[in-house]
């Protein structure tokens, strides 16, 4: 099952963008009002992990890795590669892409996952996306509000 969106930030500096996906307090912001609970999160690169707590009908864990890291003057990319996935899930792949557009900043979001079971995979899959979905507003939200306290830490 895919799932693939993509959303414009305007007057935001690039590296503020980028330098915000190195910081646990965005991911903090992006799960805040979601049944999602931070158990690890070691940063983007390549061999970092995090790893969660969803609830769906009681907590399930979902822990991945990240891999495939590039970052420079014109993008920001990397892979959340599952490790530990919940309800059945046996694929998860989800690749996170930051771009610089001169005009604007786009950030999307590219999820590709499977479940063994076909049918719940179609049951579930608003369940799983609807966290990415909601990144459409969290991600402008998140930027007009922090653009200007935010420092590079990578």
């Amino acid at each position: 099952m895919k799932y693939c969106q993509s959303v414009k930030i305007k007057k935001v500096d690039f590296d503020i963008v980028k330098s915000s996906f190195h910081r646990i307090d965005f991911v903090s912001f992006l799960t805040y009002l979601q049944p999602v609970k931070i158990l690890e999160w070691s940063g983007i690169k390549n061999g970092c992990v995090a790893y969660f707590k969803l609830w769906f009908f009681g907590w399930k864990k979902l822990k991945v890795i990240h891999k495939d890291y590039i970052n420079n003057d014109s993008h920001l990319k990397f892979i959340d590669e599952g490790l530990e996935l919940p309800l059945g899930l046996s694929f998860w792949h989800h690749t996170h892409i930051v771009e610089n557009n001169k005009k604007y900043i786009t950030i999307r979001d590219n999820l590709i996952f499977s479940h063994s079971n076909y049918m719940v995979g179609l049951i579930i899959y608003p369940f799983m996306i609807i966290p990415i979905i909601l990144r459409r507003v969290l991600y402008k939200i998140y930027f007009k509000k922090n653009s200007n306290n935010i420092k590079d830490l990578t």
